[in-house]
C-alpha cells in the first residue's frame, strides 16, 4: 500500500442535476389486449453531454519494456505514452509502470500538470529495453497503484497496458483479477497475441483491446479511449426496475417482467422481483439500452384503460456522492378490447423494431466468430451472408451500419 498519491484538485465540481436521466421508453407495440399478451420495451439511460462536470481519471499506464520490444516498438510505446500525458490535465493523475523480468512502480500517482508532464516525458525517455515479459508482474503492480490510493471520491481508475502480448512462460498474466479496474490492452506490431490481450480486458467493466500495427498512426488508438475516459461524468450507474403489482395504483396488470437476452451488463433480482442493471460508468452524451420483456395477465376488466406495468429509476455516483430514488420513469401500456396486433409505425416504434433487428444481427455473427474459430469456415461464410442479408431490412438504412468483411464485424457509420 503506497498512499502516496498526489492530492488531485477540487475545482471540477458544479451541479449534478440530470447528470443521467432516462429517454423517452419505446414501446414495440402501441397498446395491449386484455386478454394475456407480451409487450416489449426499450428503457434508454442516457448521461448529459456537459462535460463541464466530469471525474478524474486515475490512469496506471504499465508499460513493457523487454527484449521483445527492443527492436523499435519501444519506440512507439514511449511515442504512444508520451502522447496520453500531453492528452491529461491537472484533474487527472498518471503513474507509469515498466516491466520485464519482474515489475517497477516508476512514479507514484501525480497531478498532470506542466510540471509533471515534462518529468515524466523525461523518465519515458530514459527506459530501455531488455528482459523477459512478465506482464502478470506488470498487471499485478499497476493494479497495487490503483489499490493504494488515499484519494478515491470523484476518480475513475483505468490501467492502460502497452505491450506485444507475448508473455514469458513465467506467470500467465490471465490469473490476475482486475475487479472494478477498467483495463484497455494495446497490442504492439503485426504479432501481438491478441488473444491474451482481448480476455485481459474482457475481464474488466467497460475494457477494450487495440491493436496498434507497425507503422501505423499510434495517436488514433490512444485518442479514442481517452477521448471517452477524460469525458467521464458519473460511476456506477445503475437502472433499477420495479414492477407494479395489485398494491399501485393502476397496478397488478403484470405477471412477469425480464430483460431481454443479449444484455451484457449484470443484473440482480430480489425477492419482491426488482431488477438492478449495473452499467459501470458512463461518458459524456453516452447512453445504455435495455430491453425488457413484460408479460400480462388476462383483464379483469372489459372496456380500455392504462395499465401500470413498471417504473425505472437511475442511479449514479458523481463528485464522490451517490445520488439514489431520482424520479422514476413510468412504464404502462393501454389496454384494450381491440388491441393491434402489428408492432407500431411510430418513429419511437421503428427504431425500437430496428434495435431488436440490430441485436439479432449480432447475435448471428457471433456465432459466425465461433464457427471460424472452430475452423468451420463455410459455414462461418453462410453464416455471415444471412448477416448482411438481414441488414438489407428497410430499418437498417436509418442505422446506418454495414459488415465489414472478412471477420464480419458491425461498423456503425457517423
Amino acid at each position: 500500500m503506497n498512499n502516496d498519491d498526489d492530492k488531485p484538485p477540487t475545482s471540477n465540481s458544479g451541479s449534478t442535476k440530470n447528470l443521467v436521466t432516462i429517454e423517452q421508453t419505446k414501446y414495440l407495440k402501441s397498446d395491449a389486449s386484455l386478454e394475456e399478451d407480451t409487450v416489449t420495451v426499450e428503457v434508454e439511460i442516457k448521461a448529459t453531454k456537459s462535460t463541464a462536470v466530469r471525474e478524474g481519471l486515475d490512469l496506471v499506464a504499465v508499460l513493457d519494456v523487454s527484449s521483445r520490444i527492443a527492436n523499435g516498438k519501444i519506440d512507439s510505446i514511449k511515442n504512444a505514452i508520451k502522447f496520453v500525458i500531453m492528452k491529461l490535465t491537472p484533474v487527472d493523475r498518471l503513474s507509469i509502470v515498466t516491466f520485464s523480468d519482474s515489475a517497477t512502480r516508476r512514479n507514484k500517482l501525480r497531478s498532470m500538470t506542466p510540471d509533471a508532464q515534462k518529468e515524466l516525458i523525461a523518465l519515458v525517455d530514459g527506459l530501455s529495453a531488455g528482459g523477459g515479459t512478465n506482464i502478470r508482474a506488470g498487471m499485478e503492480t499497476g493494479l497495487a497503484v490503483i489499490a493504494g490510493r488515499a484519494y478515491t471520491d470523484a476518480r475513475t481508475p483505468n490501467i492502460f497496458l502497452m505491450t506485444d502480448g507475448k508473455q514469458s512462460d513465467v506467470d500467465d498474466a490471465r490469473k490476475v483479477d482486475p475487479g472494478q479496474v477498467g483495463v484497455y490492452t494495446f497490442g504492439f506490431g503485426s504479432d501481438a497475441d491478441h488473444d491474451l490481450l482481448s480476455e485481459l480486458a474482457a475481464k474488466s467493466p467497460d475494457g477494450m483491446f487495440s491493436t496498434v500495427p507497425d507503422g501505423a498512426n499510434l495517436t488514433a488508438p490512444f485518442a479514442q479511449q481517452l477521448g471517452g475516459l477524460l469525458t467521464v461524468v458519473a460511476q456506477d450507474v445503475q437502472l433499477v426496475l420495479r414492477p407494479k403489482t395489485d398494491q399501485d395504483p393502476d397496478g397488478g396488470d403484470l405477471k412477469t417482467m425480464v430483460v431481454a437476452a443479449g444484455t451484457d451488463y449484470s443484473q440482480t433480482t430480489d425477492a419482491a422481483g426488482v431488477i438492478t442493471i449495473k452499467f459501470g460508468n458512463l461518458f459524456a452524451e453516452e447512453s445504455r439500452k435495455v430491453i425488457i420483456t413484460l408479460d400480462l395477465v388476462k383483464s379483469t376488466l372489459d372496456y380500455e384503460y392504462d395499465a401500470a406495468l413498471a417504473e425505472a429509476t437511475p442511479n449514479f455516483s458523481a463528485q464522490g456522492k451517490a445520488h439514489r430514488n431520482q424520479r422514476p420513469e413510468d412504464i404502462q401500456i393501454r389496454r384494450t378490447p381491440t388491441p393491434s396486433q402489428l408492432p407500431g409505425a411510430s418513429d419511437k416504434s421503428r427504431q425500437l423494431q430496428a434495435e431488436l433487428a440490430r441485436r439479432a444481427v449480432a447475435a448471428t455473427i457471433k456465432q459466425a466468430r465461433l464457427l471460424a474459430d472452430k475452423g468451420d469456415l463455410d459455414e462461418a461464410r453462410y453464416t455471415l451472408v444471412d448477416a448482411q442479408n438481414a441488414l438489407e431490412h428497410p430499418l437498417f438504412p436509418s442505422l446506418n451500419f454495414q459488415i465489414s468483411p472478412p471477420f464480419g464485424i458491425i461498423v456503425l457509420v457517423t
